[in-house]
């Protein structure tokens, strides 16, 4: 089953808005002139930033490790309670507990 979500995201570079795709076994963020696609299993952490330094645009995020290093901040652009509901669809797809402070 794919869900889809509106999101501000960035990996490092200046946040661009778009949506997030849920797929089986995959993560993929997509924005007007750029795609990441990943599988969910590379994801060895997922964390939610609250501080004001860690936010996109004033937003909390939720920050994905994976395995190589690399980060993806996301921002649910969803209105209230879809960062929860995002961090726990993504938690799901990778059979582990909601992630602390969602």
């Amino acid at each position: 089953m794919s869900r889809t979500f509106p999101v501000l995201w960035t990996m490092g570079e200046d946040p661009v808005t778009g949506m997030l795709r849920l797929e089986q076994g995959r993560i993929t963020l997509v924005a007007r002139e750029r795609t990441l696609s990943f599988p969910v299993d590379v994801v060895s952490q997922i964390e939610v930033l609250r501080e004001p330094a860690q936010r996109l645009r004033r937003m909390p995020v939720i920050a994905l490790e994976m395995s190589s290093g690399a980060s993806v901040r996301i921002a649910s652009l969803g209105g209230p309670g879809s960062m929860h509901e995002l961090a726990v669809a993504i938690g799901e797809r990778r059979d582990q507990p909601m992630p602390s402070g969602a």
